[in-house]
């Protein structure tokens, strides 16, 4: 479901985007270190508290989300997984916003070691990725890191 090469490009995104972001604020230290050389105090405070609000913005908006993405690919692709056999339940028709990434929460049941009844589980389907048509009580093989599926296969 995931490739080292998803990993790369949301990489090169993140680069490019740091890019930008350095030659924006490049230019404003420019113009505040021009703000005090000729003195205008005011352009000095108004030109710090855009620079200020442009890195805020610019950091929450296009900079955080493919970070948080990139540590999930990274975990992942890299990070411990476990594996679960389990019978689907049900999948949640709104997003949910887990550790700066955007999931549908899916319900399973999982049958206890011991022999007891099942007992549901929460695990997290990437809502970058097409919702799979899944019919409850189907057997399914999940791989996941903490609560994140790395692949579903139907058993």
């Amino acid at each position: 479901m995931y490739t080292e090469q998803d990993l790369l490009s949301i990489r090169k995104q993140l680069k490019t985007r740091w890019t930008i972001l350095g030659a924006v604020a490049l230019l404003f230290i420019a113009a505040i270190v021009y703000s005090l050389i000729i003195r205008v105090e005011a352009l000095t405070a108004g030109l710090t508290i855009a620079l200020g609000a442009i890195l805020i913005f610019f950091y929450d908006l296009a900079l955080k989300p493919l970070h948080c993405y990139a540590k999930l690919l990274q975990s992942l692709l890299h990070g411990r997984t476990r594996q679960l056999d389990c019978t689907f339940h049900s999948i949640d028709a709104d997003i949910s916003l887990v550790d700066g990434v955007k999931y549908y929460g899916m319900s399973v049941l999982q049958q206890d070691e011991d022999g007891g009844d099942p007992f549901e589980r929460l695990l997290y389907w990437d809502a970058e990725k097409p919702i799979p048509q899944l019919q409850q009580g189907e057997q399914l093989h999940i791989v996941y890191h903490d609560r994140m599926i790395a692949s579903l296969n139907r058993a």
